[in-house]
């Protein structure tokens, strides 16, 4: 990409010297002349050429703008004191991220930590090694397997640092049992979130109350040939299982069922409440039998009064044929019965209505099906 300068001059003599930067086969740009003076624009790089043909011709002038290089070099130079800082912190992130800079071992024992360190460098593991070199799941390995003292080691980088954790081994008497997480009821496994312990379902696992999920283990190397005892450790059971769980609600209606109707007599009542209070006194229902719809009022802000209007509708209790509009309405309520009484952490997956005609009765079948925790917390 080129860049330009502009400059200004006198304009004596500007076809000479206009004639003196062709014969240098030097562009000039944006040319404009008046009666003093002449401004015009040349290429960044051709600067010290057009200003010595100016010098030997004495003409005064004027560089008005510099091009892009000089002022990203200029640029340059004024945060030179940032950019310096700058690189060195990208280059030390960078390490950070790929170089073993030391390797801190969480143990108080002057001995184990010895040990430890031999086991390091038999592995050839030492700081300032690329990370991608040291295979820690094999280290800790290595030094469960080597040192009698230690029944556990977890080696994990935590930013340039190796860190080593390790486990002493305990006598069994003294070691801690954890219980495993079970099933509180059937359901078939969606997912599962291990924190500590070792799954044993998985997604698509069709499982009974009562079954263990996670149990209160770990292996050290289970797929290490050298290793065929398959050493384990108790740890708690820790984690999450979801499951695929249904909750049902069955309903058995016969053609003909006794229900409230209404007779076609009605009257209103309305009640004036002040800060929540009945004012005056409340009649008796004249039905023995009855249905109402209630619509209020509010009155000023200061002080709220309601005026609730109540309108009773007499009904009376008497056979009446299912149809499908009634079945509906049978189907809905129960619907929302059996959502009310679903757990608060389910999430609903589907739901799936079964109707069947036998006889003179009508048996429809609700199912929810929801996906929640089935078993974390919930050990045996």
């Amino acid at each position: 990409m080129k860049t330009y300068t502009r400059i200004t001059c006198e304009a004596r003599n500007s076809q000479r010297l206009l004639n003196k930067f062709s014969e240098k086969n030097i562009d000039i740009f944006k040319v404009k002349v008046n009666d003093e003076n002449i401004t015009f624009r040349i290429e960044d790089k051709q600067l010290k050429s057009v200003k010595d043909i100016m010098d030997k011709t004495a003409v005064a002038y004027s560089v008005d703008g510099r091009g892009g290089a000089y002022l990203a070099k200029k640029t340059a130079l004024k945060y030179l004191s940032l950019i310096i800082p700058a690189i060195i912190a990208i280059v030390c992130l960078f390490l950070m991220t790929r170089v073993c800079f030391s390797v801190k071992i969480n143990t108080e024992s002057g001995q184990l930590k010895e040990k430890i360190l031999t086991v390091l460098n038999n592995n050839s593991v030492k700081p300032f090694m690329l990370k991608d070199n040291i295979n820690t799941s094999q280290l800790s390995y290595e030094i469960s397997k080597n040192i009698d003292e230690i029944g556990f080691a977890n080696c994990y980088f935590d930013g340039g640092v190796l860190k080593i954790e390790i486990k002493k081994v305990h006598v069994k008497e003294e070691e801690e049992t954890y219980d495993g997480i079970v099933a509180d009821r059937d359901c078939i496994i969606t997912k599962v979130l291990v924190y500590s312990g070792t799954a044993l379902v998985k997604e698509g696992d069709v499982v009974k109350k009562g079954d263990v999920l996670i149990d209160g283990y770990v292996d050290t190397m289970p797929d290490d040939p050298t290793n065929p005892d398959n050493e384990r450790f108790k740890v708690k059971a820790d984690g999450v299982v979801y499951g695929e769980t249904s909750y049902t609600k069955q309903l058995i209606i016969t053609d003909e069922v006794v229900d409230s109707v209404r007779t076609g007599n009605s009257y209103s009542v309305t009640q004036i409440y002040l800060f929540g209070k009945p004012i005056g006194k409340q009649e008796a229902v004249k039905y023995a039998q009855y249905e109402f719809v209630e619509e209020i009022k509010t009155f000023g802000s200061v002080i709220p009064i309601q005026a609730v209007t109540r309108t009773y509708f007499e009904t009376e209790r008497k056979p009446i044929k299912v149809d499908e509009p009634t079945l509906d309405e049978y189907i809905s309520t129960a619907y929302v019965e059996l959502w009310q009484t679903l757990p608060q952490d389910g999430r609903l997956l589907n739901n799936y209505i079964y109707k069947k005609k036998l006889d003179n009765l009508h048996i429809i079948d609700i199912y929810l099906i929801l996906e929640e925790n089935i078993g974390a917390g919930k050990q045996y």
